[in-house]
């Protein structure tokens, strides 16, 4: 079994829990990052800072993928050297997925280079096309896309 590590708001821990309904994901904040060294994640959703970076460090060294989104603060040097996929996501227009389009009910992401999925399979660019639920932040909206598209 795999496991998929989420550092998020605890809001958007709620909306993921509810749209992908997976057992195998493990939400991530600075009170329980010393309890997930010894876990091997393979993704982790960075959404919100983790203040521990040697902990954070050494989680991220066994992860196959970081998922981050490109429009928070992120200090790269806990990434650097590190043997993983690296998916950015956001508003930045050199995001792996982009935001193409906001309204009041639609977001369109856009999916810019071609990306492999764990099971070998590949996603070529195209354009998505998500509910804009109100309540809810549009980057958790965009990453659960991120992760169906990768693992369903």
């Amino acid at each position: 079994m795999f496991f998929i590590g989420v550092i998020t708001n605890q809001k958007n821990e709620i909306y993921v829990k509810n749209k992908l309904n997976e057992e195998n994901i493990l939400f991530i904040n600075d009170k329980t990052i010393s309890n997930m060294k010894n876990i091997k994640f393979e993704a982790i959703v960075i959404d919100n800072k983790i203040n521990n970076r040697n902990e954070f460090r050494k989680i991220l060294s066994n992860t196959k993928y970081v998922i981050l989104n490109s429009d928070i603060e992120f200090d790269l040097e806990v990434i650097k050297g590190l043997d993983v996929i690296i998916i950015t996501y956001g508003f930045n227009s050199k995001s792996t997925f982009t935001v193409s389009s906001l309204t009041e009910n639609n977001i369109i992401i856009c999916l810019q280079r071609i990306i492999s999925k764990p099971n070998g399979d590949k996603i070529e660019p195209e354009e998505y096309q998500l509910k804009n639920e109100k309540n809810t932040e549009k980057y958790a909206i965009i990453f659960t896309q991120i992760l169906k598209e990768l693992y369903q």
